[in-house]
């Protein structure tokens, strides 16, 4: 008989720590057979040169997987379920870990679709979460498992933000809207942060200022919007404004004379840097998010 001779035959054995039933070439676990490991967990499906590869079903203590492995790590499509965390997973896998586009399904029922990396969701996402009766969803970026990057939350009571995020948190530029009022501007940690405005949509004003720890304060400006089908985007006209002074969120003073009023303009930077920007960007938003068109 010749060395190389390919020698492939069909048994079974049992040692201390396991017990197998299927092919063998070459002294090693080819093609389909099942293991049974001293731990109870199980294996059926294909191997190769002795590791799990192509499709099988593996369970442990812990979980259990249905899909594709290479070279004994989980890789390709699968579906796995875990014992601990209750949850579903359906989708790509590389080198044991999700990695790809996926489905995952919570135990409170909340789910999420859409990419991962290294088991960590990464990417574009759609997350809805659920809590007893009610839910809400996020659509957008995710880094490292959390909600990171650019998208929009919608809660069940209609409040809804738009913009930018980063560790879970609102933070960053965007728009939220909860009731009659569209707040468009800077967040810190879940927070109103710097300069913004409060647009109060059924009254066609806005309350334009800068925001410490989610309360306006010091100088502000009510901006009177025109109708929205005589506005023109690209070239909007402010009716009238009336700058004001605010403390912990309320008006002290609204009856500033010529002179407070001229040294304000002239002078003061947060009056100066809140203009520009309302007038160059926070109307712009408002009115694109408001379904005006140009």
């Amino acid at each position: 008989m010749l060395r190389n001779e390919v020698r492939s035959h069909r048994t079974s054995y049992s040692t201390s720590d396991s017990i197998y039933i299927g092919n063998y070439v070459n002294k090693k676990r080819n093609g389909y057979g099942k293991l049974i490991l001293a731990d109870q967990s199980y294996y059926e499906g294909n191997f190769k040169d002795g590791e799990f590869d192509g499709s099988g079903y593996y369970r442990t203590r812990n979980y259990t997987y249905k899909g594709q492995f290479t070279a004994g790590k989980k890789n390709g499509k699968g579906k796995l379920e875990s014992f601990n965390t209750k949850s579903i997973y359906e989708g790509e896998f590389k080198n044991d870990m999700k990695e790809g586009y996926g489905i995952e399904k919570f135990n409170d029922g909340s789910i999420y679709k859409g990419y991962y990396s290294q088991d960590m969701k990464e990417g574009i996402g759609i997350l809805t979460l659920r809590k007893e009766k009610n839910s809400s969803i996020f659509e957008g970026e995710f880094k490292k498992d959390k909600i990171w990057g650019k998208g929009k939350y919608k809660w069940d009571n209609n409040k809804e933000y738009e913009g930018e995020w980063q560790n879970n948190e609102i933070s960053g530029f965007g728009i939220l809207t909860e009731k009659n009022i569209k707040h468009i501007g800077y967040f810190s940690h879940d927070k109103k942060e710097g300069y913004g405005a409060d647009f109060y949509i059924d009254k066609k004003f806005a309350l334009s200022g800068k925001w410490i720890n989610d309360t306006i304060e010091g100088v502000a400006v009510i901006f009177l919007l025109n109708d929205k089908n005589n506005i023109n985007l690209n070239n909007y006209d402010i009716k009238e404004e009336k700058i004001v002074i605010m403390k912990e969120g309320n008006i002290t003073s609204s009856n500033l004379n010529e002179k407070e009023i001229k040294e304000i303009k002239k002078n003061n930077q947060d009056y100066i840097n809140m203009k520009k920007l309302f007038q160059e960007k926070l109307i712009k938003e408002y009115l694109r998010t408001s379904n005006v068109s140009e």
